[in-house]
């Protein structure tokens, strides 16, 4: 090495152990910390909404009355609606909010059933609802969970009437806006600061209808037809008063979450089930029936999910379930009220797949797969008690959707419903006559649930 290169690497080391040692005696600035990510639930909200509806009508004459043909008639449906909402929230404490909320939408039910043995018409039809809520709820930074209830309109029109032969006595219909009362819960996520989706169950009491008109019955004893609805919304909401574009939740970043949705869970869930049974001779032209009823669901399932399946934001998943279902749906016949019909449940299962979105702190998506229900059903006789009854596990599939939340690292919580078709059964002894009738066992559930990721 020449003398120049030496003095020429001693003064760039001593000039680098000079800038280190003054490096050393300067205070060093920490990184800035992220800002956290902020949500506002508190101001006025629009949004629009998609529903699937279950619309059961129970009529019959009264008990006790001669001549009135005691019983019952009934008609379920599944259908669609759909409709706007407008409300306002108030966050505060701070993870606490109520709310009021408005909205105005449509139910589509139309259904007309000749009745059972009898050429009578009974039919039930809806086109438009309102509901005015509060809301009360918690709040766990981008999700609230939520429980609703207040005031419900709905306009029904009855059909009831037309016997053998068909046509000798003309259908009377009977329109009517009912007021009425309405309750439920829900789940809500944000996609954005200003955009947000939810899942929402509500019951809607339809109430009461009167007919002078009963067919085959004493002149001027009424009939009365009382009406319920199962409504589960899915839908988007705008709050007004954040600064970003109304079309911001196209193309939405995934939100922060320190919930990794990968990995096994388990949980557990309760909420409630309906009856969509019909029933129907295909032999002849009897008629056919529904048959009416609620009950309790609950039990647990355990499950995969993958994420980041193609892009970012979508996930997969499989999931299985059992739990049990006490749907307990029985009709005694209108004008052959020694005959009952029947379709109660015990338990439940299912193995489904599920995909959607995951927009971080939640994911919103549809799930379908295999379902087993293990139920009674069949005709039977009040006076003695037997008749053409079955009881086993039937095997189908079902189809639904819903919304999960995280709650934190380990912990989410979710809203969703399930329809499930198991098949049918036939039944070859009607009480009163020896002809059957095919039952279609269809039910819904819908359930409320909470999940815990293992790892």
């Amino acid at each position: 090495m020449t003398r120049l290169s030496a003095v020429l690497v001693a003064a760039v080391a001593a000039a680098g152990f000079s800038t280190s040692a003054l490096a050393a005696d300067m205070p060093v600035k920490a990184p800035a910390a992220p800002v956290p990510f902020v949500y506002n639930w508190t101001g006025f909200y629009i949004g629009g909404y998609y529903a699937t509806v279950v619309g059961s009508q129970t009529g019959g004459t009264p008990v006790g009355v001669a001549g009135s043909r005691a019983g019952q008639t009934n008609v379920n449906k599944y259908g669609a609606g759909g409709g706007l909402t407008v409300g306002y929230n108030w966050q505060f404490a701070p993870h606490w909010l109520v709310g009021v909320e408005g909205e105005f939408g449509y139910l589509g039910i139309s259904r007309s059933n000749i009745e059972f043995d009898d050429i009578t018409t009974v039919g039930l039809k809806t086109d438009w609802y309102g509901t005015a809520r509060a809301r009360f709820g918690y709040v766990t930074g981008p999700s609230l969970l939520y429980v609703t209830g207040g005031g419900a309109f709905v306009h029904t029109r009855d059909e009831w009437g037309g016997n053998a032969p068909v046509g000798t006595i003309p259908s009377t219909l009977n329109s009517k806006t009912s007021a009425s009362w309405t309750a439920g819960y829900g789940v809500e996520t944000k996609i954005s600061r200003a955009w947000s989706a939810k899942t929402e169950y509500l019951f809607m009491d339809g109430g009461s209808n009167d007919f002078i008109a009963n067919p085959r019955g004493v002149a001027g004893v009424p009939s009365t037809f009382d009406h319920g609805y199962h409504i589960v919304k899915s839908g988007l909401n705008y709050k007004f008063g954040e600064s970003e574009s109304f079309f911001a939740f196209l193309n939405a970043p995934m939100l922060p979450s320190d919930h990794d949705w990968r990995g096994f869970y388990v949980g557990v869930n309760v909420g409630g089930g309906q009856s969509l049974v019909h029933t129907d001779n295909p032999h002849s032209t009897i008629g056919f029936t529904d048959i009416n009823g609620t009950g309790f669901a609950g039990g647990g399932q355990v499950g995969y999910n993958f994420t980041g399946v193609l892009m970012p934001k979508l996930f997969a998943g499989v999931e299985g379930d059992f739990g049990a279902l006490r749907v307990h749906a029985q009709m005694d016949d209108w004008f052959d009220q020694t005959a009952q019909f029947t379709a109660n449940t015990d338990w439940y299962a299912t193995l489904r797949g599920r995909a959607g979105i995951n927009t971080g702190p939640a994911l919103l998506y549809f799930t379908a797969g295999g379902a087993w229900v293990h139920l009674s059903d069949g005709f039977g006789t009040t006076t003695p008690r037997s008749g053409d009854l079955t009881s086993g596990t039937k095997g189908g599939w079902t189809i639904g959707g819903g919304t999960e939340v995280a709650l934190d690292a380990h912990w989410s919580a979710r809203v969703e419903s399930l329809y499930m078709d198991v098949g049918n059964q036939t039944h070859h002894v009607f009480p009163p006559a020896a002809f059957g009738a095919d039952f279609k066992n269809r039910f819904q559930v819908v359930r409320a649930g909470l999940n815990y990721k293992i790892w």
